[in-house]
């Protein structure tokens, strides 16, 4: 075999020395990419490659390296190999320095990523389901039909998908959010200094601490939203909902006097903070937790 290549119909078993923090980029089609963290500073390629792809590509040392599943022509484009039924799954394994930072590029392959620490992770997905369990600096995953969740520390994480459902765990400062139909559940463990969520017609729930001064904007056409607040919120709210209906634990909530539609305007505690609430149809509940 050629040096830094695999081809289709061989196990794969690649070891290469790299730097602690690496940037690794891996590419697949079809089939899984999992990554998990170690000690060593080297990177572990293990796994198979499906029949039909061209090859599998190991370029780089030190503080970059790329790993990509090749498909058989590359004239048909990226999106394209990914509906190819000539070409079978290929499952890629890795073992990576726990500081390495990582981006991801599938088409319809799961991603499952856990234990990485300090570095960022990019996640670019068409229809696989993506997990990640990080401790990260900064988290950003786009998916089109696949769900998205993750479970862990980031102080900066961005999730965006058509209609797959977003599930965070463990957020904390700048967040975003957004999806046309998936649902977004979200729990911060660390205080929200900077979060946003919209949806077309999924619905919102969040639940968590809102920093000093902190910042929090949702939006909604038809879905339900639904926010725990911690009890020393301190924060302006004002939430609008035009036909669905509003409800909180905070302040009272004013209908109007002609036609459908309820709004809520309060100063709970100093008013640091700024909450704004939209909804076009869905309901709004906002609860002290």
């Amino acid at each position: 075999l050629a040096p830094g290549a695999v081809f289709a119909g061989t196990p794969i078993n690649e070891t290469r020395s790299v730097d602690d923090d690496v940037r690794i980029d891996v590419s697949n089609v079809k089939g899984a990419v999992n990554v998990t963290a170690w000690e060593k500073d080297e990177v572990s390629i293990s796994g198979t490659l499906g029949n039909g792809a061209k090859r599998l590509a190991v370029d780089g040392e030190g503080g970059h390296l790329s790993i990509k599943v090749e498909g058989p022509d590359k004239s048909k484009g990226w999106l394209n190999w990914g509906s190819d039924s000539s070409m079978e799954e290929s499952v890629l394994n890795l073992k990576v320095p726990r500081k390495a930072s990582l981006e991801v590029n599938v088409v319809s392959a799961a991603v499952v990523v856990s234990d990485l620490a300090g570095g960022d992770v990019t996640i670019d997905s068409v229809s696989g389901r993506v997990r990640v369990g990080s401790d990260s600096r900064r988290i950003r995953i786009e998916s089109v039909s696949g769900d998205v969740e993750f479970d862990g520390k980031a102080r900066e994480a961005e999730v965006q998908t058509v209609s797959g459902d977003v599930r965070a765990r463990g957020v904390g400062g700048r967040t975003r959010f957004e999806t046309v139909s998936g649902a977004v559940r979200v729990a911060a463990t660390t205080p929200l200094t900077d979060t946003s969520a919209g949806t077309v017609s999924g619905d919102i729930e969040i639940s968590g601490e809102l920093a000093k001064g902190g910042r929090m904007h949702v939006e909604t056409m038809s879905g339900d939203v639904r926010i725990g607040f911690a009890a020393s919120l301190s924060a302006r709210i004002q939430a609008e909902s035009f036909s669905g209906t509003l409800r909180s634990d905070f302040g009272t909530v004013e209908k109007r006097e002609h036609g459908p539609g309820s709004n809520l305007d309060v100063k709970v505690g100093d008013g640091e903070g700024d909450v704004d609430i939209d909804s076009f149809s869905g309901d709004v509940t906002l609860r002290r937790e």
